[in-house]
């Protein structure tokens, strides 16, 4: 299976554009042969919404959007982070990864660890997700999360939704994560250090989308990468810029090299 990781810049609520960006983006796959295509988090709407989310209007356009999106897609299976509307106690929005196939949701994955931290504040406004998501796709079990759902052990959350992937009656065979996770000079050794070691704690490859872009006081550096089962860095997009990186599963447990991201003081100006 080819797994098209797909870097946007998206424009907080400027849908059309996004969604334009998207679809280009899907084409460019698709003519790669690729089966599958994933955007980072919230790519639609872009990442952060913050208050935009209290305006009906908004999330009537993202829903727009994404209606639009799931009716254009062809011959492709499409990974991409959506704002999810939910009722009952609570509050009124999930932030979620769907699979789309045309015409369809396939599966959905809640976020469910919501950082509400240093920049970030998505306890104010999402309801967190209760189970883990393991979809299959090509022959293959992918596991799917979102954002901080990997970063859970460097905070204190009652669950661990990597643990209760591992731990299901299905064993993935590699987990797909999509960010939108904002730079500082020394995040990418931060990175590249958890996301190796869960790699060799749990067996599996990871395939780690991410936003780039500016949003008011936050930069996204992309760098999105394919980890192997060992920890190791097998490929990684451009930092800074949108970019396409497609992986594919027939390499997963080949021998390849190491490819660590590091940084320097270059990356900050």
């Amino acid at each position: 299976m080819k797994i098209a990781l797909v870097q946007t810049n998206p424009v907080v609520g400027d849908f059309a554009r996004n969604l334009h960006r998207v679809l280009d983006r899907v084409d460019t796959a698709r003519q790669a042969g690729c089966d599958l295509v994933v955007f980072p988090e919230l790519t639609l709407c872009g990442y952060p919404p913050q208050d935009l989310l209290e305006r009906t209007a908004f999330l009537d356009a993202h829903d727009r959007a994404l209606a639009e999106l799931i009716h254009r897609l062809e011959g492709i299976t499409c990974i991409v982070g959506v704002l999810e509307r939910r009722t009952g106690p609570g509050k009124p929005l999930y932030n979620s990864a769907f699979v789309l196939e045309q015409d369809r949701i396939l599966f959905r994955a809640r976020k469910q660890l919501l950082p509400s931290y240093d920049v970030f504040d998505e306890t104010r406004y999402f309801q967190p997700g209760e189970t883990s998501t393991i979809f299959p796709l090509a022959g293959l079990h992918c596991g799917l999360c979102v954002c901080e759902d990997i970063w859970w052990s460097r905070q204190t959350y009652p669950t661990n939704p990597l643990k209760d992937l591992a731990l299901g009656a299905v064993v993935p065979d590699c987990l797909i994560n999509i960010s939108a996770s904002p730079y500082h000079y020394g995040k990418l050794g931060e990175r590249q250090q958890v996301f190796s070691r869960l790699c060799r704690e749990n067996n599996l490859p990871l395939l780690y989308v991410n936003q780039v872009g500016g949003q008011d006081s936050l930069i996204f550096d992309g760098h999105s990468l394919f980890i192997d089962a060992s920890g190791r860095t097998r490929a990684v997009a451009r930092g800074f810029a949108e970019d396409m990186l497609i992986v594919d599963s027939d390499d997963w447990h080949r021998p390849g090299p190491d490819q660590p991201v590091v940084d320097s003081v270059a990356q900050v100006h």
